[in-house]
């Protein structure tokens, strides 16, 4: 039934734009659009609008060779979307915070780009109970650095810049709150990508750079610099965010969560994406990957 309604989704909404295209030159037929869908589904089907991560995030979200959405965020979004068949959902590819502006004014019901939650978060954005994967962060230092085993051994020291809104940058303000004396030191920047901020440690201009194991070894994969994971540091939940008007979705998406939790599916997607499953206590995921 769901894949009738995107195929009829997807010809109303071809039909419409040729029809607009024809008749004017301006306006929008996104309002006719949804109409036709739901008409055509034979059911009040409402279309959700999903914002996407445009920046590669292996194995979250990327595009393959083909121009297609491929990762673990992917899959997840698709079986939601599979299992609430009142609702059709939509993608459009953003910038990390095009992602959170839209989802904040309204613009997109959700965003899915493995988020951390927070207060500051919880008062703009809606939450579900469920979180639907999670990070394991760590520290990347030169290879010959033995002072680095903690976050602890990090006070002082300088982290590589990092953008002052960004998930991991919030475990590291946390830190810092809680030991006003002896800080980890670190410096705001807009934009900076992991390839440039491996680069920095190598150099020896930053002691270690905060970040997601995966992109560790997919970035350093292709950098092959003389680098490690000095330290696990965290297990970090990711939360799908919804605008804060859609409490109803979000409870919604918790059952479906909670079932791909219950039966092992969310477990089996995350080894085939990560290699691991990251739903195990750290110190068996810190097995998995063999770290020493």
């Amino acid at each position: 039934m769901k894949l009738k309604r995107w195929a009829a989704a997807a010809m109303i909404s071809t039909l419409t734009a040729m029809a607009a295209a024809g008749c004017s030159g301006g306006g929008s037929s996104s309002t006719g659009a949804v109409s036709a869908v739901q008409d055509k589904a034979g059911a009040k089907a409402k279309v959700v609008k999903v914002a996407q991560n445009i920046v590669p995030n292996v194995p979250f979200s990327y595009q393959n060779d083909k121009g297609e959405m491929e990762g673990y965020t992917v899959e997840y979004l698709k079986l939601v979307d599979e299992a609430l068949e009142e609702y059709v959902f939509e993608y459009d590819q953003l910038e990390a915070d095009a992602m959170l502006i839209g989802v904040e004014t309204g613009k997109y019901d959700l965003a899915a780009n493995f988020y951390y939650r927070n207060p500051e978060r919880e008062k703009k954005y809606a939450f579900g109970e469920y979180a639907y994967g999670y990070t394991i962060n760590g520290l990347a230092t030169r290879a010959d650095r033995t002072d680095i085993n903690s976050l602890d051994d990090m006070r002082g020291k300088t982290l590589t810049p990092m953008n002052p809104s960004g998930g991991t940058r919030i475990i590291i303000d946390e830190y810092n709150k809680r030991n006003p004396d002896n800080p980890i030191l670190i410096n705001d920047i807009d934009q900076i990508s992991d390839a440039d901020s491996l680069r920095l440690v190598a150099e020896g201009k930053y002691d270690a750079f905060f970040v997601n194991l995966n992109t560790f070894n997919n970035v350093n994969k292709e950098l092959k610099l003389d680098l490690k994971i000095a330290a696990l540091v965290s297990k970090e939940p990711v939360w799908v965010l919804f605008n804060k008007n859609n409490t109803e979705l979000a409870a919604r998406f918790d059952e479906v969560t909670r079932k791909l939790l219950d039966d092992g599916t969310l477990a089996e997607l995350a080894v085939k994406w990560f290699g691991y499953d990251f739903f195990q206590p750290i110190d068996e995921v810190n097995e998995a990957f063999k770290f020493e």
